[in-house]
Formats: C-alpha cells, sequence, structure tokens
C-alpha cells in the first residue's frame, strides 16, 4: 500500500452534533490521495456510528479510542498511527470547499513548508462574527511577524518529519497547546506558512454558547499569558471540550417568580373587573 499524501487526523469527544459538515466536506474532496484518522474519546453519543456511514466515502480511514479526554494526547495518537506525508489536524466543527485538499497539495508542492495553516470564515453571516475573522486572520499575520507564530489546533498543517522533530503536542498543557506547538517549531528554525487561500470555514459554537464577550476575554488572557509567562499548565478558567460543552443549556424555572406573576395578573385582573363594575 502506498503512502498517501495526506493523514486527515479528527480529536474528537461527543460531536454527533457537528463533525457531519466536516466528513461530509472530506468525502467531497477532487484531491483524493488520503487518509483519515479519528481518535474519539470514548463518546457516550453517535460519533463513532456517524463516521462509519462515511468510510466508504474516503480513500483510506481508521478509527482510534483514546482512553485520555485530552485534545493533544489525541491528536499525538493519531499520528502515531497516520501514514501520511503531511498530517493535517481538524477540530470536529469545521468544513471547507471541495478543493481543500488540492489547493493544500498544491502549495506543498510549490512552497515546499514544513508546517502551515490557512486563514479562516466563520459559520455565519453575522457581522459580528464576519469582523472576529478577520480579526483573527490579521492576528495570525501580526503573530509571525513579532517571531510568536500561531497556528489554530483546528486547523494545521505539518510535515510528519517535522511533527515528530517537535515531538507532537504537548500534553501536559490545559490551552494554547497549539500556539505551543507553533512556537516550538519557531525554535526550532521552521517557519509557519499562513495560506490565505483556501479558507476554511470554522465554527462560532463556543461564542453562540458561552456568549462572544467571555470567549473573547478567555482568548485574550490565554494569549498574554502564554507570552509573558510560558505555557499554561495548569487551569485559568473553564474551558471545556466536546461537543457536549455547547449545548444551550436550559434555564432553570423559578417557581417563586411564577407564582408572583400569577398573583400580580390576578390583581390586576381584580381591579380591572372593580373599575368595570362603578
Amino acid at each position: 500500500m502506498t503512502q498517501p499524501f495526506f493523514s486527515v487526523i479528527i480529536p474528537a469527544l461527543n460531536e454527533e452534533r457537528f463533525i457531519s459538515k466536516l466528513l461530509s466536506s472530506l468525502a467531497k474532496q477532487t484531491y483524493r490521495d488520503y487518509e483519515v484518522i479519528l481518535v474519539d474519546g470514548k463518546s457516550n453519543d453517535k460519533t463513532v456510528e456517524i463516521f462509519k456511514k462515511f468510510t466508504q466515502k474516503y480513500p483510506r480511514q481508521n478509527i482510534l479510542v483514546s482512553d485520555k479526554k485530552n485534545v493533544a494526547h489525541q491528536r499525538n495518537l493519531g499520528a502515531k498511527q497516520a501514514c501520511g506525508r503531511y498530517l493535517i489536524f481538524l477540530d470536529a466543527d469545521v468544513e471547507f470547499g471541495d478543493t481543500f485538499l488540492e489547493e493544500i497539495h498544491l502549495s506543498a508542492v510549490k512552497k515546499k513548508f514544513k508546517l502551515a495553516t490557512t486563514y479562516t470564515s466563520p459559520d455565519s453571516k453575522k457581522e459580528i462574527d464576519q469582523i472576529m475573522m478577520v480579526l483573527s486572520n490579521l492576528a495570525l499575520e501580526a503573530a509571525k511577524i513579532i517571531n510568536k507564530p500561531f497556528t489554530g489546533g483546528f486547523n494545521t498543517i505539518v510535515d510528519r518529519e517535522t511533527f515528530l522533530k517537535i515531538k507532537g503536542y504537548r500534553e501536559d498543557l490545559l490551552i494554547s497547546e497549539d500556539h505551543d506547538f507553533a512556537m516550538r517549531a519557531y525554535r526550532n528554525n521552521i517557519e509557519t506558512v499562513i495560506l490565505p487561500e483556501p479558507k476554511i470555514t470554522n465554527s462560532m459554537r463556543r461564542f453562540r454558547s458561552e456568549g462572544t464577550l467571555s470567549v473573547l476575554r478567555k482568548y485574550s488572557y490565554s494569549i498574554i499569558y502564554t507570552l509573558l509567562k510560558g505555557p499554561i499548565t495548569h487551569k485559568l478558567f473553564e474551558y471545556k471540550m466536546g461537543g457536549d460543552a455547547h449545548r444551550k443549556r436550559r434555564k432553570k424555572i423559578d417557581l417563586m417568580k411564577i407564582n408572583t406573576y400569577i398573583k400580580a395578573i390576578g390583581e390586576l385582573e381584580s381591579k380591572i373587573n372593580k373599575m368595570i363594575g362603578e
């Protein structure tokens, strides 16, 4: 069996509501020299079952089960089993056009890059989401200029030899393991190439479930902490992983408030009836 050019590695945990778009995107690729590896953190939903429905649509595929629910560990586990010349790490909630891999392949051949990422666009048409993704793309460029390169874990393309050279992702980090990955590559004289095209569509689900300002504060804090103090090995704030983390929680019904409203309505009704009677 010949070595595929790409190994697409997807760490996942309870992603049944989101992963179909990514799997469908991969199935439609015009470039076919790739394999897809799902690294599941023992999901208790239908993530694996959904993946199995797509397996016949891929040139090669594999399912790995991780004992650890840890995105860095799951990426490393997938890389150990991968056969491709280039490893592409994708989060389960992204999607892209039919020529995504074809364009990445062309860039890899022409530029001969060892580490790369692409610009992103949001999965919504809201103006605030569009603005945030533009700023995110600009931040990529700015980080590279100040020698603090960054590649989002949701979309990192890396040569196999480079991945092995920098020993993969650090599994002891609680957040920003992707920033640490790019920084260690930089310290090994490996440039991060930023491709304006093809763009990847990034999910805004965390912004929707937690609130835009809350997420921006967390990202800003983690970036500043990493730049000033280094890798984040202890908990700075709540940052849950997996599809379940983005379910909209139903607000608890406050029975006391309901009773108060009912009583107020009753009193208002009595006053109205009294006025009518007069």
